[in-house]
């Protein structure tokens, strides 16, 4: 799998508000999306190579567009034997689409640009520039030094709009003109890095950051930060998920079912949400519980089954 695509699903992946995923599909279905008109009415065509992403897409669908909507391989290619994905929607796409302010009928177009607040909207701006990246945008893998990240796009008022709207955020992206398509790119790794970590790709921020830093480590201090932001973040959803198991087997009453040492380490998770397991080790020697950090893992695992035996 290459690196763009490692990124574009994992940029799917997130769960979105409603407004976000109106947002994300606006962005995707004006630059992946083709009308198709026939005798039986107006249909939409959403295409991808990744069978991951039409069906976030599909599930994004099914919660805002009411006619309905067809998924399919549609093409295998022999040579690449790459299989392309295919959504197919059917009724009611004009008043989807103009509902949403995706495609202007009179003008016969997409609407370029959307009606959002760049100060008090910017998770909405995230999602649709998210939308576009899924739907036409490409990055270089992190194993070449050549570090270049672009959109494509058919048309030169898109690229200028969409370069305005990022660089409002610093990344100092440009245009040029390439065999009819207008590109707008980042070279700069620091920028690249940004990007990805503004349309929430964490896991390949640290994909991106890991190359990069072995590379060119008298420039990494910046980028370590980042690490040890997202390290910080993953003991973070770790500990909250694991306080959220505890918490349920709790209110269901089969705390008792746990073993001692469990108990033990159960209730110090919940008085230490943001510990580390070596943390964790620490606090529970303290009190008298010899074990190691595998003894640790060992033990959520065992709360994590309680819970999900359960129901949690």
């Amino acid at each position: 799998m290459s690196f763009a695509r490692e990124v574009k699903e994992e940029v799917i992946s997130h769960e979105f508000t409603l407004n976000q995923s109106l947002m994300f599909l606006s962005g995707f279905i004006k630059y992946n999306g083709e009308l198709i008109y026939t005798n039986k009415g107006l249909s939409l065509k959403l295409t991808s190579f990744s069978n991951t992403i039409i069906r976030k897409i599909y599930s994004l669908l099914k919660v805002v567009f009411y006619g309905k909507i067809h998924i399919s391989i549609i093409q295998t290619q022999i040579i690449t034997k790459k299989k392309i994905y295919e959504l197919l929607l059917v009724h009611h796409v004009q008043t989807f689409l103009k509902k949403h302010n995706i495609y202007d009928f009179n003008k016969n177009d997409k609407i370029i640009k959307i009606q959002v607040n760049d100060d008090d909207n910017k998770s909405l701006i995230r999602a649709y520039i998210s939308g576009i990246f899924v739907a036409v945008g490409s990055v270089n893998s992190p194993e070449t030094s050549n570090y270049h990240l672009e959109f494509q796009f058919k048309d030169l008022k898109s690229a200028e709009y969409i370069c305005e709207i990022l660089n409002k955020f610093q990344f100092n992206f440009k245009i040029i003109n390439k065999k009819n398509k207008f590109i707008c790119y980042l070279k700069k790794s620091i920028h690249v890095s940004d990007f990805i970590k503004f349309v929430d790709a964490s896991k390949a921020v640290m994909k991106f950051e890991n190359k990069r830093i072995s590379r060119d480590f008298s420039n990494s201090l910046n980028r370590v930060m980042n690490i040890e932001i997202y390290n910080q973040q993953k003991i973070y959803t770790t500990g909250s998920k694991q306080i959220h198991q505890i918490e349920f087997i709790k209110h269901n009453d089969i705390f008792n079912k746990l073993s001692k040492k469990a108990q033990k380490l159960a209730n110090i998770r919940i008085n230490n949400p943001d510990a580390s397991y070596s943390d964790l080790e620490t606090l529970m020697n303290d009190v008298g519980i010899s074990i190691t950090k595998s003894g640790i893992s060992n033990l959520f695992k065992i709360i994590t089954k309680t819970a999900k035996e359960n129901g949690g």
